[in-house]
């Protein structure tokens, strides 16, 4: 290759550019052009320009796939409750005698407390807190209404005889039937 580039007419010699330099500033254009390139695409090169449209490929699978699993979760939350809700009307059903509402408030406020999932077992701890409750009432009500236990006189005397039939006798006739029993005594 020849050493000078002639631009124009050869025989003017001002007009001519060394090759070195004619090389060095065409490829700072071609630098200059492909970097104006990527600037206008997005300031990235082909190969990084690829990596981004990958990335954003991804990233509209994984939204994706989260939008669905939400709504996989939703459905299947949604499906749980109205089981549950299901199950406590066939256990209330059965069991007219509870209140929805006591009820409802006794499962929100103990089936974490006592770890019971199921409606069927939170209805057995509910019948047999309620029984314990009751039985409690009943004793206490039977223990108020006893008579005090108080402790017996010393004076008293379990096996004295039974006067009770006096009340109709004279008091003659009162004085003789114990002089009597006290004849009958002292000859024993």
């Amino acid at each position: 290759m020849p050493e000078d580039v002639n631009i124009g007419e050869s025989s003017d010699l001002d007009k001519t550019v060394p090759y070195s330099r004619f090389k060095e500033v065409n490829e700072k254009a071609k630098n200059t052009e492909q970097e104006l390139q990527a600037l206008k695409s997005g300031g990235m090169t082909p190969e990084q320009q690829k990596e981004k449209q990958a990335r954003d490929f991804l990233k509209g699978l994984v939204r994706e796939e989260l939008k669905a699993e939400k709504e996989f979760k939703k459905a299947q939350k949604t499906r749980e409750e109205e089981e549950y809700k299901v199950n406590v009307d066939n256990i209330l059903s059965v069991n007219t005698n509870v209140d929805r509402t006591v009820f409802m408030k006794f499962v929100k406020d103990n089936s974490d407390k006592y770890g019971i999932t199921s409606v069927k077992g939170l209805m057995k701890l509910y019948k047999d807190l309620n029984q314990i409750k009751d039985d409690t009432v009943e004793e206490t009500k039977e223990n108020l209404a006893k008579k005090p236990n108080l402790p017996k006189s010393k004076g008293s005397h379990t096996n004295a005889p039974d006067y009770s039939g006096d009340k109709e006798k004279t008091y003659d006739q009162v004085v003789a039937e114990i002089t009597r029993e006290a004849e009958e005594q002292g000859r024993k």
